[in-house]
Protein backbone atom coordinates (compact mmCIF):
# COMPACT_ATOMS: atom_id res chain seq x y z
CA UNK A 1 0.00 0.00 0.00
CA UNK A 2 1.27 3.63 -1.05
CA UNK A 3 1.45 6.36 1.67
CA UNK A 4 -0.78 8.92 2.05
CA UNK A 5 -1.05 11.57 -0.75
CA UNK A 6 -1.16 15.66 0.45
CA UNK A 7 -5.13 15.37 0.64
CA UNK A 8 -5.31 12.15 2.42
CA UNK A 9 -2.93 13.31 5.27
CA UNK A 10 -4.83 16.78 5.61
CA UNK A 11 -7.39 14.14 6.23
CA UNK A 12 -5.90 12.04 8.71
CA UNK A 13 -4.25 15.50 10.71
CA UNK A 14 -7.70 16.72 11.00
CA UNK A 15 -9.18 14.14 11.97
CA UNK A 16 -6.67 13.72 15.36
CA UNK A 17 -6.28 17.61 16.04
CA UNK A 18 -10.39 17.30 16.27
CA UNK A 19 -9.51 14.36 18.68
CA UNK A 20 -6.98 16.12 20.68
CA UNK A 21 -9.21 19.64 20.77
CA UNK A 22 -11.86 17.15 22.61
CA UNK A 23 -9.26 15.81 24.73
CA UNK A 24 -8.51 19.29 26.07
CA UNK A 25 -11.84 20.17 27.03
CA UNK A 26 -12.36 17.09 29.23
CA UNK A 27 -9.13 17.48 30.63
CA UNK A 28 -9.78 20.92 31.63
CA UNK A 29 -12.96 19.53 33.77
CA UNK A 30 -10.92 16.51 34.99
CA UNK A 31 -7.89 18.91 36.01
CA UNK A 32 -10.33 21.49 36.94
CA UNK A 33 -8.64 24.44 34.51
CA UNK A 34 -8.61 25.49 31.03
CA UNK A 35 -5.88 23.49 29.53
CA UNK A 36 -5.59 24.67 25.36
CA UNK A 37 -4.37 22.20 23.17
CA UNK A 38 -1.46 23.19 20.39
CA UNK A 39 -0.52 21.73 17.33
CA UNK A 40 3.52 20.97 17.53
CA UNK A 41 4.38 18.41 14.60
CA UNK A 42 2.95 15.83 12.31
CA UNK A 43 4.75 12.71 10.41
CA UNK A 44 3.33 9.68 8.89
CA UNK A 45 5.45 6.77 7.96
CA UNK A 46 5.77 3.01 7.32
CA UNK A 47 7.38 1.48 10.38
CA UNK A 48 11.26 0.38 9.83
CA UNK A 49 13.87 -0.91 12.31
CA UNK A 50 15.68 2.07 12.37
CA UNK A 51 12.51 4.52 13.46
CA UNK A 52 12.95 6.33 17.17
CA UNK A 53 9.68 6.57 18.86
CA UNK A 54 10.19 8.81 20.77
CA UNK A 55 12.90 12.53 21.50
CA UNK A 56 12.40 12.15 24.80
CA UNK A 57 14.79 10.81 27.39
CA UNK A 58 15.51 9.84 30.86
CA UNK A 59 15.09 5.90 32.44
CA UNK A 60 11.24 6.91 33.28
CA UNK A 61 9.71 7.46 30.37
CA UNK A 62 5.76 6.92 30.95
CA UNK A 63 4.92 5.14 27.99
CA UNK A 64 0.57 4.36 28.65
CA UNK A 65 -0.33 1.74 25.78
CA UNK A 66 -4.06 1.81 24.50
CA UNK A 67 -5.22 -1.11 21.75
CA UNK A 68 -7.88 0.04 19.30
CA UNK A 69 -10.55 -2.78 19.08
CA UNK A 70 -13.06 -3.38 16.40
CA UNK A 71 -13.39 -2.71 12.85
CA UNK A 72 -10.16 -0.86 12.30
CA UNK A 73 -7.07 -2.12 14.11
CA UNK A 74 -4.28 0.31 15.48
CA UNK A 75 -2.88 1.14 18.70
CA UNK A 76 -2.58 4.15 20.74
CA UNK A 77 0.80 5.28 22.33
CA UNK A 78 0.86 8.43 24.48
CA UNK A 79 4.25 9.61 25.97
CA UNK A 80 5.47 11.60 28.93
CA UNK A 81 8.60 12.16 30.38
CA UNK A 82 9.22 11.64 34.36
CA UNK A 83 8.56 15.29 34.42
CA UNK A 84 6.00 16.07 32.58
CA UNK A 85 4.18 13.02 34.77
CA UNK A 86 4.83 14.65 37.76
CA UNK A 87 3.12 17.66 37.06
CA UNK A 88 0.17 16.01 35.78
CA UNK A 89 -0.21 14.54 39.01
CA UNK A 90 1.16 17.96 41.21
CA UNK A 91 -1.97 19.39 39.16
CA UNK A 92 -4.65 17.00 39.32
CA UNK A 93 -4.28 15.11 42.81
CA UNK A 94 -5.72 17.14 45.67
CA UNK A 95 -2.90 18.32 48.47
CA UNK A 96 -3.78 15.86 51.30
CA UNK A 97 -2.99 13.42 48.94
CA UNK A 98 0.25 14.63 47.28
CA UNK A 99 1.33 15.22 51.28
CA UNK A 100 0.42 11.68 52.15
CA UNK A 101 3.49 9.37 49.99
CA UNK A 102 1.35 6.20 50.38
CA UNK A 103 -1.78 8.24 48.56
CA UNK A 104 0.48 9.43 46.44
CA UNK A 105 1.94 6.20 45.65
CA UNK A 106 -1.52 4.35 45.56
CA UNK A 107 -3.14 7.05 43.09
CA UNK A 108 0.12 8.19 40.50
CA UNK A 109 -0.14 5.69 38.38
CA UNK A 110 -4.03 6.01 38.12
CA UNK A 111 -3.73 9.31 37.27
CA UNK A 112 -1.75 8.93 34.18
CA UNK A 113 -3.63 5.97 32.90
CA UNK A 114 -7.04 8.55 33.48
CA UNK A 115 -5.35 11.33 31.38
CA UNK A 116 -4.32 8.35 28.82
CA UNK A 117 -8.21 7.29 28.85
CA UNK A 118 -9.06 10.95 28.00
CA UNK A 119 -6.78 11.93 25.27
CA UNK A 120 -6.84 8.29 23.34
CA UNK A 121 -10.27 7.77 23.77
CA UNK A 122 -11.25 11.42 22.31
CA UNK A 123 -9.11 10.46 19.13
CA UNK A 124 -10.91 7.31 18.73
CA UNK A 125 -13.79 8.31 19.35
CA UNK A 126 -13.37 11.09 16.55
CA UNK A 127 -11.62 8.32 14.02
CA UNK A 128 -14.78 6.20 14.70
CA UNK A 129 -17.36 8.74 14.05
CA UNK A 130 -15.93 10.55 10.93
CA UNK A 131 -14.73 7.13 9.26
CA UNK A 132 -18.20 5.83 10.00
CA UNK A 133 -16.29 2.63 11.87
CA UNK A 134 -16.80 0.74 14.97
CA UNK A 135 -14.21 1.08 17.14
CA UNK A 136 -13.11 1.91 20.71
CA UNK A 137 -10.37 2.12 23.33
CA UNK A 138 -9.32 -1.19 25.53
CA UNK A 139 -8.16 -0.83 29.30
CA UNK A 140 -4.79 0.95 28.56
CA UNK A 141 -1.85 -0.04 30.46
CA UNK A 142 1.41 1.79 31.86
CA UNK A 143 5.06 1.11 31.28
CA UNK A 144 7.97 3.06 32.39
CA UNK A 145 10.80 2.30 30.51
CA UNK A 146 14.21 4.46 29.34
CA UNK A 147 14.37 5.82 25.61
CA UNK A 148 16.44 2.16 24.52
CA UNK A 149 13.90 -0.25 26.06
CA UNK A 150 10.36 2.15 24.81
CA UNK A 151 11.68 2.14 21.50
CA UNK A 152 12.67 -1.70 21.78
CA UNK A 153 9.70 -2.66 23.42
CA UNK A 154 7.24 -0.89 20.34
CA UNK A 155 9.57 -2.63 17.87
CA UNK A 156 9.61 -5.90 19.45
CA UNK A 157 5.46 -5.99 20.49
CA UNK A 158 4.33 -4.18 17.13
CA UNK A 159 6.60 -4.80 14.77
CA UNK A 160 4.41 -5.73 11.83
CA UNK A 161 3.49 -4.22 8.39
CA UNK A 162 2.00 -0.86 10.59
CA UNK A 163 2.02 2.78 9.84
CA UNK A 164 3.18 5.16 12.44
CA UNK A 165 1.82 8.57 12.78
CA UNK A 166 4.14 10.53 15.20
CA UNK A 167 1.69 14.05 16.59
CA UNK A 168 3.81 15.76 18.54
CA UNK A 169 1.26 18.30 20.71
CA UNK A 170 1.17 20.47 24.01
CA UNK A 171 -1.49 21.13 26.21
CA UNK A 172 -1.12 24.27 28.42
CA UNK A 173 -3.42 26.44 30.90
CA UNK A 174 -2.27 29.32 33.10
CA UNK A 175 -0.75 26.78 36.13
CA UNK A 176 1.11 23.75 33.38
CA UNK A 177 2.17 22.73 29.83
CA UNK A 178 2.86 19.72 28.76
CA UNK A 179 4.00 17.98 25.86
CA UNK A 180 3.24 14.46 25.08
CA UNK A 181 3.65 12.62 22.36
CA UNK A 182 1.21 10.78 20.52
CA UNK A 183 1.84 7.59 18.66
CA UNK A 184 -0.64 5.91 16.45
CA UNK A 185 -0.25 2.64 14.81
CA UNK A 186 -2.31 1.08 12.22
CA UNK A 187 -1.89 -1.01 9.43
CA UNK A 188 -4.02 -1.18 6.02
CA UNK A 189 -6.83 -0.92 7.14
CA UNK A 190 -6.98 2.37 8.66
CA UNK A 191 -4.87 3.22 5.68
CA UNK A 192 -8.10 2.30 3.17
CA UNK A 193 -10.59 3.99 5.59
CA UNK A 194 -8.73 7.49 5.14
CA UNK A 195 -8.30 7.33 1.84
CA UNK A 196 -12.32 5.98 1.04
CA UNK A 197 -13.13 9.16 3.12
CA UNK A 198 -10.53 12.03 1.55
CA UNK A 199 -12.27 10.55 -1.97
CA UNK A 200 -15.07 12.69 -1.21
CA UNK A 201 -15.29 16.23 -1.46
CA UNK A 202 -18.12 16.75 1.00
CA UNK A 203 -16.34 14.69 3.42
CA UNK A 204 -12.79 16.89 3.51
CA UNK A 205 -15.36 20.19 3.10
CA UNK A 206 -15.99 19.46 6.56
CA UNK A 207 -12.65 19.45 7.76
CA UNK A 208 -11.10 22.40 6.70
CA UNK A 209 -12.04 24.66 9.88
CA UNK A 210 -9.50 21.93 11.31
CA UNK A 211 -6.52 22.80 8.95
Amino acid sequence: MENLNTKELFAAKSIINQGLSKAAESLSFFMKEEIHFNELSFSINKIDKGIDFTSKFGTNIHLLITNVIGELKGVCCLIFSEEEADKLRHTALPKEIIENPALMAEMSDAIMLEVDNIISASVITQFSNILNHKIYGGVPELKKLSTEELNDYIHSNFMQDLYIINFKTQFASSQINFNPEFVWLFDNTFMNSVKSFALDNANMSKLEVYA
